[in-house]
This record gives structure tokens, C-alpha cells and sequence, in this order.
């Protein structure tokens, strides 16, 4: 089964999650210029404080999940990992060969997120939150028919707002753990010299 090729030059980012993580990608993509804000979509359940954040940056936002999976060509699953298969589940049916999945999801493997989507295009990623300020280390995997192209441009995106390798998903917790006392030691290293 080919994948569609995803139009570098005019896809649509949607993000299935509106909280912080995703805020703070939004923002350093938009801030790097890699992705216009206006070709960025998310949705918005009750937070009102949560659509001002996304309004203010430029981002669309959308009256549901549904309608972001249809509107976009990439979907970012950036939600809590105890409800991604919840949300897996929803849009399972709106999925075709044409979307490609990403998810930032913490600690929730690609054999899962392939199976509750019953979708094999998908890249697991792992940034941490500067990417608003373009300082993240991300970690990203491929999944079952993610292809080269899928992967280079994700990489050009999560590269937009910081450092990103590629690498197997059985490493993912031993880097996760590598990045997190790197950031901890940056961020003491910050607040002690002030």
C-alpha cells in the first residue's frame, strides 16, 4: 500500500490536543517560519483561555477532532497518553492513506497507536518544551509505512524548533531520560549564574 505523497508546500498541521506541548510546538514552527500559522489547525473543547492561546498565535480553530483530522493532511496526536487510545478510536474512521499520524505522546508505543488508528503511517516523537524557543531535543521514530519523505518532513519541522535525531523506538526511554537531565542541568546551570 503507497502512501500519498504529504505537499510540502501546502499541507495542513492539525494538532488533536490543545494543551501546552502542543501550544509550545506551535509556536516555535510558527516562530521559525518552516509553517505559516493560518496552515495550523486545532480544536478547542471548553477552555477559553486555551483557544485565546492558539487565536493569539494565528492558529484555526476548529469545533472538534473530527473536523481537524478532515481539514488536515498531518495530525499531531497531543494529548494525555491515558485517553490516545480513547481519541485513536474516534477518529479511526476518518483516517485514509492520504493522512499521515504523528504522535507526541508520552510512553505510548507505534504497534499501539497503529493498531487502535488501524493506520501504519505514523512517526513517534518525543520533544521536550523548549520548542518555543527553538532550544527542544526531539527523538523520533518511524512507523510501519511512514516513508522517507514523511520522516523528512517532520524532521524539518520538529528541526525548526530545536535538535532532532532519528532513532529505533525501544531507545526511546533511555534518551527520553538522557534529554530530561540535560534540561535539568541547563536549567540549574541558568538559575544558579543568575
Amino acid at each position: 500500500m503507497d502512501a500519498f505523497p504529504i505537499p510540502a508546500e501546502s499541507f495542513i498541521l492539525g494538532f488533536i490536543g490543545a494543551g501546552k506541548m502542543a501550544e509550545s510546538i506551535v509556536k516555535g514552527v510558527a516562530k521559525s517560519g518552516v509553517l505559516p500559522p493560518d496552515r495550523i489547525c486545532t480544536a478547542v473543547h471548553s477552555n477559553l483561555k486555551r483557544r485565546d492561546a492558539f487565536e493569539s498565535i494565528g492558529v484555526k480553530v476548529l469545533s472538534d477532532n473530527n473536523a481537524v483530522v478532515e481539514y488536515s493532511d498531518v495530525v499531531v496526536f497531543s494529548v494525555k497518553p491515558q485517553v490516545v487510545k480513547d481519541v485513536a478510536m474516534q477518529i479511526r474512521p476518518l483516517l485514509s492513506r492520504k493522512k499521515l499520524l504523528v504522535s507526541v505522546a508520552a510512553g505510548v508505543k507505534l504497534k499501539d497507536l497503529q493498531e487502535w488508528t488501524g493506520h501504519s503511517r505514523f512517526i513517534r516523537v518525543m520533544p521536550n518544551t523548549p520548542s518555543a524557543v527553538g532550544e527542544a531535543a526531539t527523538v523520533m521514530s518511524l512507523g510501519g509505512t511512514a516513508t522517507e519523505e514523511d520522516g523528512e518532513l517532520i524532521g524539518k519541522l520538529f528541526g525548526s524548533v530545536g535538535k532532532i535525531w532519528r532513532a529505533d523506538e525501544k531507545l526511546f526511554d533511555a534518551i527520553t531520560g538522557l534529554r530530561y537531565v540535560a534540561s535539568w542541568q541547563r536549567s540549574s546551570i541558568y538559575i544558579f549564574s543568575n
